[in-house]
């Protein structure tokens, strides 16, 4: 088994934290596991990017073809699409207003920020992101990743029921 994956957006939308608890997960769920984050240059509202592959075996940790794409902005739509796989999956956020031209015919559109407002806080876009991407993952048990979040927050304990809950939020949403 191996799965590929690619999530990018900008500089404080979550993108490597939500790659980090995803790494987190499939390593406590047994797989081999490689992360090779990408920082834009600027300080702030820089582009970020994550390639993350998990596998049963040593894999490369090149994507080359993502079978789950997150895609967070118009740029990165455009830089990356390429990469989306014809059998894979394109998340894209619904804030995203380009057209995805690429070879990968299952695009689903989320409203991950709306959703996070209608939470209370925008800041959890990403963890709605990880709860969608979950149901495209199913050799990782929710559960690890409920742990996960809950150890990812526990300095900050008051965080851990609104995650909890953006978490589900993102696995229960139909795209």
């Amino acid at each position: 088994m191996k799965k590929e994956l690619l999530f990018s957006g900008i500089g404080g939308q979550g993108i490597m934290n939500l790659g980090e608890i995803l790494c987190s997960a499939a390593i406590k769920a047994g797989y081999n596991v490689t992360f090779s984050p990408v920082y834009g240059a600027e300080k702030r509202g820089g582009r970020t990017m994550c390639n993350i592959v998990i596998s049963s075996e040593i894999e490369c940790q090149i994507v080359s073809e993502a079978d789950v794409m997150l895609i967070m902005d118009d740029n990165s739509l455009k830089d990356y699409q390429h990469l989306a796989g014809e059998q894979g999956v394109l998340i894209l956020n619904a804030q995203v207003e380009a057209k995805p031209d690429c070879p990968c015919k299952n695009i689903k559109v989320v409203p991950f920020i709306e959703k996070a407002m209608e939470l209370g806080n925008a800041k959890v876009a990403n963890i709605i992101a990880l709860g969608f991407i979950l149901k495209y993952l199913d050799f990782i048990p929710y559960s690890i990743v409920e742990e996960l979040v809950k150890e990812t927050f526990a300095k900050k304990e008051k965080l851990i029921p609104l995650n909890l809950l953006a978490l589900k939020t993102g696995y229960e949403f139909e795209a």
